[in-house]
């Protein structure tokens, strides 16, 4: 890990995973609260108290990426969805910008920030936006995507340009 990370944590044997942005000096950038009924605001804690003695990952971006440029109906809407969320809060971002430096200024400019949602700016749309300047949650995204699929309201991509779309 090192500074400019996006880390995050499974939380309860993995029914959740929790996210932030190490910043390199013993410090994590995340939403949290002092206890879990109270409002959540971005604020800077201790790696220790950020990992509450549970094991800490390094987010690797390359799922991320690939959705961007092919991503599925859930993912374009996903994203879609985020970008209008981000513009009314008055987050801009021009253009991907992975670098530290790029990733720290974000994580610092909310700091103090008191806007958690947990459909629309969660911990994962905080760091993920904090890391390439787009927000988003891969937890949430799966969430409709099963909603939609599961409940047989979207078929997935491939089916529906397979081979059994022209058998009629």
């Amino acid at each position: 890990m090192s500074r400019g990370d996006h880390i995050y944590v499974r939380r309860f044997g993995g029914m959740y995973v929790h996210h932030g942005i190490d910043a390199g000096d013993g410090t994590v950038i995340h939403y949290t609260s002092s206890y879990w009924m109270t409002p959540r605001l971005v604020r800077r804690t201790s790696l220790e108290e950020f990992a509450k003695n549970d094991d800490i990952y390094v987010r690797d971006y390359t799922k991320f990426i690939e959705n961007l440029e092919s991503g599925d109906l859930v993912d374009r809407t996903s994203q879609g969805l985020n970008k209008l969320m981000d513009s009314l809060r008055g987050l801009h971002v021009d253009a991907l910008d992975f670098s530290v430096e790029a990733v720290m200024e974000r994580a610092e400019s909310r700091l103090g920030e008191f806007a958690f949602d947990l459909v629309f700016n969660n911990c994962e749309h905080f760091s993920t936006w904090c890391k390439t300047g787009i927000s988003s949650s891969e937890q949430v995204t799966d969430l409709w995507r099963q909603a939609l699929m599961g409940g047989g309201m979207m078929k997935p991509y491939a089916k529906l340009n397979g081979p059994e779309r022209n058998a009629d």
